[in-house]
């Protein structure tokens, strides 16, 4: 793997400004903003580019708000599918995770997303709420919304829960 330098990241950054539009000035600086803010926090660097922000809610649910913005879209101006699963897996994953002990800890094992109507607006919401808990295996499920409160998407997912990596 090729070592990366300041100067390489320099030599990169100014020939990708020398022709970048409009567009993507705007949406290297928002990913700039949102790398700069995970500095001081301990998420993924996917949650923090695509600023994925979560909340609590209640024992046993979770929501996590995504701002729609072109850093997100498909090739057709919404929401990328992917995404809408990351959101969801994110979601169900971070909830499983908030409610086993500090020596365990949890993978994805399947994970089926519906998806319901295009992902637009201003943000999607996805809350997610836990199904079943057993020792080894967590069922979830997941519904995503847009601002206006429609139904994009809904999710069940698997966790298997293993031990903390030492």
């Amino acid at each position: 793997m090729e070592q990366v330098t300041k100067q390489n990241v320099q030599k990169q950054f100014e020939q990708f400004i020398q022709t970048a539009t409009n567009e993507d000035r705007s949406i290297l600086s928002k990913i700039l903003d949102n790398l700069q803010q995970k500095k001081d926090s301990t998420g993924s660097y996917l949650s923090a580019i695509i600023k994925m922000e979560k909340s609590s809610l209640q024992d046993k649910e979770l929501e996590i708000t995504l701002p729609v913005h072109p850093i997100v879209y498909n090739s057709l101006d919404m929401v990328h599918g992917g995404i809408t699963a990351t959101l969801a897996d994110s979601a169900m994953g971070t909830l499983v995770h908030q409610l086993l002990p500090d020596h365990q800890t949890a993978v994805t094992s399947n994970l089926s997303v519906q998806y319901i109507r295009p992902g637009t607006g201003d943000y999607l919401r996805c809350r997610a709420s836990v199904t079943h808990q057993g020792r080894q295996l967590c069922v979830t499920e997941a519904k995503i919304v847009d601002n206006r409160n429609k139904l994009v998407a809904t999710a069940q997912g698997t966790f298997m829960v293993i031990p903390k990596a030492k």
